[in-house]
């Protein structure tokens, strides 16, 4: 019963987040409601009997690619901003949401114990690495989507950058800066 709430809270705050990324007026506003929506996924995850893939998406996605993700977009956004707004209308759902996920997270720490194994640890981790990286011939090749998508993130942050390069060289934005 108590992982049926955690499922419902945890979903609720996956789709308000989701939500909040597409009503949000601020881009960076919108990158920290994704990181959200992907903590909270993380602790679906973990619901589901998967602390693997929710530690995975806690490193990778609202870690390491959030991060770019939240980079680029102030780089993009430098020349059109000369502050951030405090707050606006997302941020009466995302500081509650953050504030109940520290919460869940505190409860979890309190009730479950703090003892691992390591056997099973070591098992699935190297079952899982096995099956996805296995670059044999009658592999299921899900490598090949790992570079793929590793390409597709390099190719847009550096379009991105560029994007952002131009438009800081351009002759409007040299006009707006002469105006402040």
């Amino acid at each position: 019963m108590l992982a049926l709430i955690y499922f419902i809270i945890l979903a609720v705050i996956t789709l308000g987040a989701a939500a909040c990324v597409l009503l949000s007026r601020h881009p960076l506003y919108g990158g920290l409601s994704l990181i959200v929506s992907m903590v909270s996924l993380a602790g679906i995850y973990g619901l589901i009997g998967s602390p693997f893939l929710g530690v995975v998406q806690v490193m990778v996605y609202a870690g390491a690619i959030m991060m770019l993700v939240t980079f680029v977009i102030m780089v993009l956004n430098g020349a059109r901003d000369s502050k951030t707004p405090m707050f606006d209308k997302v941020s009466l759902f995302i500081i509650p949401a953050v504030i109940v996920l520290a919460g869940l997270v505190g409860f979890a720490l309190v009730r479950s114990p703090l003892a691992f194994d390591t056997t099973t640890l070591r098992g699935s981790v190297a079952i899982t690495s096995k099956t996805l990286f296995d670059v044999a011939q009658t592999g299921p090749g899900y490598f090949v989507l790992f570079e793929a998508l590793g390409l597709l993130l390099l190719s847009s942050m550096v379009a991105a950058v560029l994007l952002a390069k131009k438009r800081l060289g351009s002759v409007e934005s040299e006009n707006m800066e002469d105006k402040h």
